[in-house]
């Protein structure tokens, strides 16, 4: 029997990647918003009307993205672990993860403002990293796989093309190649 994939579905990862791609770009145009776009007002420059929605879809994509994160514990991380694949750039990508759950969390509850200037640049510096770290964890993952699929292929086509010797027999591909056949020899010969 084979071991499930580690290997994410497609529906899975269409789902992770537009979610995480929703929230970087909501989180950068506020960033961007925020910061460099003001609009005239009665009082002078006062904050753009998009920054409270985009901040709104942020959020709400970024619990989109840790429903995504926590569906792939059961399966993938787990399975993962078990067979010691990817393990650092996995724990990273978990310590990330719970890096930018925590900062978002106390970002939303938090009103001391020293507080909030320095969680909110820790926030958006560890956020930009997100799709770096993301790319890395599924380049490895690729990789990971590609040299194992080339192993096993390697391994296969060794066990089928010579036969493998015993101390006490032989074992010899029989003449339909579909089973084997083992001629015992004397431990003398």
């Amino acid at each position: 029997m084979n071991a499930p994939p580690i290997r994410l579905g497609e529906w899975h990862q269409n789902y992770l990647y537009g979610m995480g791609t929703v929230l970087v770009l909501s989180g950068a145009l506020w960033l961007l918003f925020h910061h460099y776009v003001r609009i005239p007002g009665e009082f002078g420059p006062t904050l753009h009307p998009l920054e409270p929605w985009l901040l709104s879809f942020h959020g709400i994509s970024a619990a989109g993205l840790l429903i995504g994160f926590g569906s792939v514990m059961p399966g993938h991380v787990r399975r993962a672990w078990r067979a010691a694949r990817n393990r650092i750039s996995g724990s990273i990508f978990f310590a990330v993860m719970v890096v930018l759950t925590v900062t978002g969390y106390l970002l939303y509850y938090v009103g001391n403002e020293t507080a909030r200037s320095f969680l909110s640049m820790l926030h958006w510096i560890v956020g930009f990293g997100l799709p770096v770290l993301a790319g890395w964890h599924i380049w490895r993952g690729r990789v990971w796989r590609h040299i194992k699929l080339a192993e096993h292929r390697a391994q296969s086509s060794a066990q089928q093309a010579a036969p493998v010797r015993q101390s006490v027999g032989q074992v010899t591909p029989d003449k339909d190649s579909r089973s084997i056949k083992v001629v015992r020899q004397s431990p003398d010969a």
